[in-house]
């Protein structure tokens, strides 16, 4: 009966040092592009009003969110992050597309935009800063 104990908590001690080192670990270059993601977004949202400005700032905006969807991409075992990355550049190249095809684009819109963005940001902000280093 002390083997198989002996056994069994061995066996169960493996598994979760295996599953401690299957997950994706704190990458501070990750957490740097997405604090620049919110902090972009935080900021532009107060441009809506200035269609050029808000322009230029969608197109800088995307830049930065391919960027990290790129960065993310090929991190092992980071799906989680990479689909964050992914939905977050989605919208920041719908917001682009608009400004790029659309000369009247709402502040409304705009902002509503950056304020979904600044969101998404920060709920991938959270979950990048809680992994274990």
């Amino acid at each position: 009966m002390k083997r198989l104990l002996l056994i069994c908590l061995v066996f169960l001690s493996g598994c979760t040092v295996l599953d401690a080192y299957l997950l994706t670990h704190y990458d501070p270059n990750e957490y740097a592009q997405i604090n620049s993601i919110r902090s972009q977004a935080n900021l532009y949202k107060s441009d809506c009003n200035d269609f050029v400005k808000s322009q230029i700032n969608a197109a800088s905006i995307s830049k930065s969110t391919q960027e990290f969807e790129f960065y993310s991409q090929h991190i092992p075992r980071n799906d989680d992050g990479y689909n964050i990355a992914k939905n977050i550049n989605e919208m920041a190249q719908g917001l682009k597309k608009q400004y790029d095809t659309n000369p009247k684009v709402s502040a409304v819109f705009c902002k509503f935009k950056f304020e979904g963005i600044e969101r998404s940001a920060e709920i991938a902000q959270k979950t990048i800063g809680a992994r274990p280093r």
